[in-house]
Parts: structure tokens; sequence; C-alpha cells
């Protein structure tokens, strides 16, 4: 196992943000999704960080990341990102982003550009979630656009009221194969709701507002995306994404072999193989 070390830096709007890291080698930064924290990377740390310097990012309000009332949009979140990779001196960086963790990689793209990155993993994340009436339901598959704005609304104030708590641990226990163990999906919870609910409820509206459609053919970096053919999101949202970006690539893990949103977690073994052969990749002859 991995020693990994904690380290911190502060953004230029003051706000303290803490992230993990291990090993030595090629830069991996890792963007957790929506409420998600740093310690859930725990596998990715341990099992990549013989190949590279993995480095997992506590988005402000979550985990052990200072959790200022401001903030809590994605655009905000790219500038935690660019500070990050200013303040660390990286570069050459690979960014691996996992459900909401994409939504911030493409925000920094539309707004930074693609200078100082090397490739991207995009795992698991819609590219427009709020479906549009002129949209069929082909379409809607396609981007994984399951929800109406409406829906999307009441989505938030409920994780946002005192019944968030109750209705996170719902919500996330929906995104797991029932082979997931209990003890397990309790260390998620709790993980999550370190993250207070309001401000979680103003990051979900936020994430699920966006529409990235446009940004994907000009993504010109190598690109693997990865998806769950047991995840809510379908089996057609990450092949299409991959298909859009002219140097994308694609792999599905099984439902069986615990392809859920949650791959990271339910097949840590297979999740890094496949982070490891597309580091391999970028990395040869350099």
């Amino acid at each position: 196992m991995a020693r990994s070390e904690s380290g911190t830096f502060t953004t230029s709007d003051g706000v303290n943000l803490q992230y993990l890291t291990a090993g030595a080698g090629p830069p991996l930064v890792i963007l957790p999704g929506w409420s998600q924290s740093a310690a859930l990377f725990q596998r990715q740390l341990d099992d990549l960080s013989d190949r590279c310097r993995c480095l997992v990012l506590d988005p402000r309000g979550h985990g052990e990341s200072a959790k200022p009332d401001y903030g809590y949009r994605v655009s905000r979140l790219a500038m935690d990102l660019r500070e990050l990779l200013q303040a660390l001196d990286l570069q050459d960086v690979i960014l691996l982003g996992h459900s909401a963790g994409c939504a911030v990689i493409w925000n920094y793209l539309d707004l930074f550009g693609e200078a100082g990155l090397s490739g991207l993993v995009l795992c698991d994340q819609m590219i427009a979630r709020i479906r549009r009436p002129e949209w069929s339901e082909a379409e809607c598959r396609l981007y994984g656009a399951e929800a109406s704005g409406d829906e999307v609304l009441a989505q938030a104030e409920l994780i946002g009221s005192k019944e968030g708590p109750a209705k996170t641990g719902e919500f996330l226990a929906s995104m797991f194969t029932e082979s997931f163990s209990e003890a397990d999906l309790v260390q998620v919870i709790q993980e999550s709701l370190k993250f207070p609910r309001p401000y979680a409820a103003e990051l979900l509206l936020s994430v699920s507002a966006a529409d990235y459609r446009d940004l994907l053919p000009r993504i010109l970096l190598p690109t693997l995306c990865i998806g769950g053919e047991a995840s809510h999101l379908g089996p057609e949202v990450m092949p299409w994404i991959a298909e859009q970006i002219p140097r994308g690539q694609v792999e599905m893990i099984a439902a069986d072999a615990g392809g859920s949103h949650f791959m990271y977690l339910e097949n840590p073994e297979t999740f890094n193989s496949v982070v490891r052969d597309f580091v391999n990749q970028l990395t040869e002859g350099k």
C-alpha cells in the first residue's frame, strides 16, 4: 500500500483546499464527483502511485477542505483546479474526472484550454442532464438527459432540506450494484455528508444545468472514456462521448464486474488497470 500524504493550498478567493498525494512520475490529478471525497480514491493512490504522481483533490466544501458559504459553481471549481496546478507547478498533467469531476474538466478546458495537459480520463458523466423538448428519446439516451428542469429543482430542494442526509443516502445507494458491501456503502455516504447539504444542492444545480456537447469535438487531447454497463446513465453515453472527441477511446466495465456508476470503488482492479494502460500509452517514448 502506498503511503499517501496530505497537502493544502489556498485559492485566490481565500479557501483552503486539501489534497492527497502519493508516488512519482507523470502527474495524474483526480477530481471526485459531486459529494465525493479524496479519501474514497485510496485504491487509486495505492495501485497507480508506482506509475504516476497521483493527486486527489477534495473540492471546496468536500471532504477535509474548507467549507465556505460561497463558490459552489462548476466554473469556480474549474478555477480551483487551475490554481492547484499552478500552486504545485504541474506540467503534462493527466486529468481524471469521475461523474461531476468531468464537468469540472469540461469547464476548465472551455475557460483555460489544454496547455499543460497531456491527456484526459472521463468517467461516467452525462454531457447534458436536463431534457429539451426538441430532443428525441434516442438523443436523450446518448446525452444522459434523464430529468426535466422541474425535477432537478425539486431534487436540489430536497437535498438542501432537513431530509437531505437521508435522501442523499438513498440517492447514492441506487448507484451501486447489489454486490457492493453495506459497510463500504456506509463509508461512501459518510464521506458524502461531509459536504453540507445546502451547498451540495447549489453545486447539484450548477452541474445539472450545463450542456457541453459543443465542446467535445474541440478536445484535441488523447481522451479515455470509462463507463459502466450497469450505470444509471445507461450504456450509450460514454461511447457516444468518446465518438465526439477526435482522439477519444472508450472502455466499458461489464455489469457483472462491478460496472456501476462507482466502478472505481466496485472494481478498482479493472478500473486501475484501464487507467494504467492509458497512462502507458501517453508516456511511451518519453
